[in-house]
């Protein structure tokens, strides 16, 4: 009999301990889910107080779910130490840990513990709803492994309250939400979302996600689901009557068209697209007008679209574009020779914004003459006062000086998340009074603005950073994966839309859900190249 003795063999790898992570992979994929479904259905009372009956939702799916996810999280986290594998953090790691360390130091900073904790009422935005975030984006980067069921749900409950929208636009109510309300009221409300600016911020960051699908599919039944689906939600997004949301339209075109220019096959679907998109407009318009509500009104580029000509004249482009596509479809095509197309895209692309800036900047002080003068005087938004954008003009003016009027420790580490309305009223209440009455300002219209009154410029700048350094990484890496560009199209869109807007529960889950899904998708590719 031998006298050795066997030693125990050595964990090789973290999967030998981590027994625990295939359960947490499938409980966080059950809260995104629920999360994914809650918030695009569930509604108290109608529209009464939608936003607040969705966010109660929201906590409750989160606190639910990511208690038991947490309890699991502990064991694995035992065994990740014990197993001693070295921690692993991209830089959006950093900057989404930096911009929770900024959102906590702000909280007591800014004084209002209340209010930051949970945020103001009917936005709710405070304290807890950046941890939940920061939450959802280390979660889904870690155990994603169901992002694709996930998204799958998210396009899914996307898809319904699309068609519902459109429903809504042409008077016909499936879900019983318009009773009792004037037209006025149900020019204001759409779908299962509330309020249209906050329907379309859900449309922003929902519809780049399948439309990347009829774009980069392989399989032929994901393109003609995601054509499907894309082709709705332009309908939705032509009708929705918001004109922030045709910013994020322009926004995350301009990513997928510069992704599509890698293979003629990609550029013919984007043709496709938007040929599709024009069309949506055009039959939109037919469609409303066999049930139209008289108190809508279009807002500038709502009305171009449904009733401009020249956007006749634009799907007329388009539908050239995919002929003559179609017919050198035969031919050589090089993705390296058409990269000058993505420098002038990019070009022309800030161009734009600079020469609208520039424009507006000129018409407001009287320094454009003549014509063009005259044109631009005609068109709102080349004419900066207080009732620019609707009244973004005044806030906005009123958000710098706020700003400017802060101490150094405010302007460094903010007033506290979602504590904009507090510190104004505290602070500069005969101004708030003076200016909007008895109504409530609770952020400053431009989420990127609103983020350096409440977190300060160190919070801001983790923020931004977060956006930036993922967007960068996953349009990189996209090849390995068409689900990195459905990422990095909808973190530009949300970025663009809320330019014009701010942080809400119908909008803020989603984007960091997808970005943790692209950190996911990123780094497991990038293992199985190295390994």
């Amino acid at each position: 009999m031998s006298n050795k003795i066997k030693k125990a063999k050595a964990p090789s790898t973290i999967s030998e301990w981590v027994i625990v992570a295939p359960a947490m992979e499938y409980v966080l994929a059950a809260t995104m889910i629920a999360m994914c479904l809650a918030v695009a259905f569930y509604a108290k009372d109608g529209y009464h107080q939608i936003g607040n009956a969705k966010f109660e939702a929201y906590k409750a799916v989160i606190v639910i779910g990511f208690a038991l996810f947490l309890m699991m999280g502990i064991c694995c986290f035992i065994n990740f130490l014990y197993a001693k594998k070295p921690w692993r953090l991209s830089v959006t790691d950093g900057f989404v840990l930096a911009y929770l360390l900024f959102s906590t130091i702000s909280v007591v900073s800014g004084g209002f513990y209340e209010d930051a904790l949970w945020g103001s009422f009917g936005w709710n935005m405070g304290w807890m709803s950046q941890f939940s975030f920061v939450l959802i984006y280390f979660a889904m980067s870690r155990f994603g492994r169901y992002s694709r069921v996930i998204a799958g749900v998210y396009c899914g409950s996307a898809f319904v309250v699309f068609l519902i929208g459109i429903l809504h636009r042409m008077m016909i109510d499936p879900i019983g939400f318009y009773e009792g309300l004037q037209g006025s009221q149900m020019a204001q409300f759409l779908s299962t979302m509330g309020q249209a600016s906050w329907y379309g911020s859900y449309l922003a960051v929902a519809l780049p996600v399948g439309m990347a699908a009829f774009l980069f599919a392989e399989k032929k039944l994901w393109r003609i689901l995601g054509g499907i689906y894309m082709a709705i939600g332009f309908a939705s997004l032509v009708t929705q009557n918001s004109d922030s949301a045709y910013f994020a339209f322009v926004a995350f075109m301009l990513i997928f068209f510069l992704l599509c220019l890698e293979s003629r096959e990609f550029v013919s679907r984007f043709a496709e697209a938007c040929t599709l998109f024009f069309a949506a407009g055009k039959v939109m318009y037919f469609l409303m007008r066999i049930h139209p509500n008289p108190d809508l009104e279009y807002d500038f580029v709502t009305r171009i679209m449904l009733e401009g000509r020249s956007t006749w004249a634009l799907l007329g482009l388009c539908i050239v574009w995919d002929i003559f596509l179609y017919l050198r479809r035969n031919r050589p095509y090089s993705a390296v020779r058409l990269r000058w197309v993505k420098y002038a895209a990019v070009s022309l692309a800030a161009a734009g914004v600079f020469g609208m800036a520039g424009l507006i900047v000129l018409q407001t002080k009287g320094m454009l003459s003549g014509k063009l003068g005259e044109a631009l005087g005609t068109v709102s938004y080349f004419n900066w006062n207080d009732a620019w954008g609707n009244g973004r003009g005044r806030i906005w003016s009123f958000a710098v000086r706020v700003f400017a009027g802060e101490s150094l420790l405010h302007k460094l580490f903010g007033v506290g998340p979602d504590c904009f309305g507090s510190y104004a009223m505290a602070v500069h209440g005969e101004d708030v009074r003076l200016l909007w009455g008895d109504k409530v300002l609770t952020n400053a219209h431009n989420e990127w603005m609103t983020a350096l009154v409440n977190v300060g410029i160190l919070g801001a700048v983790s923020y931004l950073g977060i956006f930036v350094t993922a967007i960068r990484n996953f349009l990189k890496a996209w090849r390995q994966d068409s689900l990195l560009a459905a990422a990095a199209a909808s973190a530009v869109s949300y970025m663009a839309y809320n330019f014009f807007c701010y942080q809400q529960v119908c909008c803020t889950p989603f984007v960091f859900l997808l970005l943790g899904m692209g950190e996911y998708m990123r780094t497991k590719n990038e293992a199985r190249r190295k390994g």
